[in-house]
């Protein structure tokens, strides 16, 4: 995982305009709404295994895919992108 914020980059306030940032928000992911990775499914597999999680609950698990929050990106005064 990455982690990119305006307010740790060396150039900020001086390339706003050419930040890739905004571009990289707008890359889709390959992993389709709903299926579990492999970390995803252990840990659900996990609960169950100690009592805190029915099969049947188990069974209906989905991820939920959230975009990031471009709020992070933003410098005060000034949208990136």
């Amino acid at each position: 995982m990455i982690s990119i914020e305006c307010r740790t980059c060396p150039v900020r306030e001086l390339h706003c305009d050419d930040c890739m940032v905004p571009v990289l928000l707008q890359i889709s992911t390959s992993r389709t709404e709903g299926s579990l990775d492999a970390d995803e499914r252990a840990a659900v597999t996990r609960l169950v295994g100690a009592g805190l999680v029915d099969a049947e609950t188990a069974s209906r698990a989905r991820a939920r895919l959230d975009p990031p929050s471009e709020e992070r990106y933003r410098l005060p005064g000034r949208a990136v992108g």
